[in-house]
């Protein structure tokens, strides 16, 4: 039992090091005085100067604010009323297709989901931009939150909101001091999670925004994609 109770643990902390060692590598180097991306040439904060003065990087990293911003607030308000409508439906034949029509966007491959959405905003005629990028974010993103609510929801039962009901409140006030209150921890989380797919996201982002609104992640993955690997771009994704 103490053997493999030290293995999984040596597994464990292994993982953890090849998980962080990069990022950490790549922090550090953010830091390089030189003007080599690998090659130490001594502690600076130049890059990161150069980066908060240049607007082509401020603009996209504001653009990346604005749309996580607006992103984590579409989900957590559809997401939080689907997981908690999800959990308190009461069993029945549709049981299978709500929870398709919240797992789907997990399941679908993020090039396709992607390549769908900018399919249907040419039918309906949206235009590339922050509303378009935020609307394919929260069709991803709005699944997160369901699932985390509707977890917490279902573990907690219906005597709470049962008890409230008997004593004399509306399903309204129900709603807001005593579901909302315990599903607080579940939309924190699912709030969080949608931020940070948001910001890190660059498949869908690379579909729907347009000139003037790309993000940051597009433009560290422009740069490394054309081989501009130096502290500049260190400092800008660390």
């Amino acid at each position: 039992m103490k053997l493999a109770r030290a293995i999984l643990a040596a597994y464990v902390g292994l993982f953890f090091v090849a998980l962080y060692t990069p990022i950490g590598v790549l922090v550090g180097l953010s830091f390089n005085a030189g003007r080599q991306a690998t090659v130490w040439e001594g502690f600076s904060i130049q890059w990161f100067q150069s980066v908060w003065s240049d607007v082509r990087y401020t603009g996209p990293f504001w653009n990346s604010i604005w749309i996580g911003v607006l992103t984590t607030f579409l989900s957590v308000a559809l997401g939080t009323l689907a997981g908690i409508a999800v959990a308190r439906r009461p069993p029945g034949r549709f049981s299978f297709a709500w929870d398709a029509l919240i797992l789907t966007p997990l399941i679908i491959p993020e090039i396709i989901e992607a390549l769908s959405i900018q399919l249907f905003y040419q039918i309906v005629g949206i235009a590339n931009g922050v509303v378009a990028t935020v609307i394919g974010h929260t069709v991803f993103s709005v699944s997160f939150v369901a699932l985390i609510v509707r977890a917490r929801m279902g573990g907690l039962g219906k005597a709470y909101e049962e008890a409230s009901m008997v004593l004399g409140a509306g399903r309204l006030p129900t709603f807001a001091r005593v579901l909302l209150p315990l599903a607080a921890p579940a939309i924190i989380a699912g709030g969080f999670l949608a931020f940070a797919s948001s910001w890190d996201d660059v498949v869908k982002s690379s579909f729907t925004t347009s000139g003037d609104s790309r993000t940051l992640p597009l433009v560290v993955f422009a740069a490394a994609a054309r081989g501009r690997i130096s502290p500049l771009l260190n400092a800008l994704a660390g």
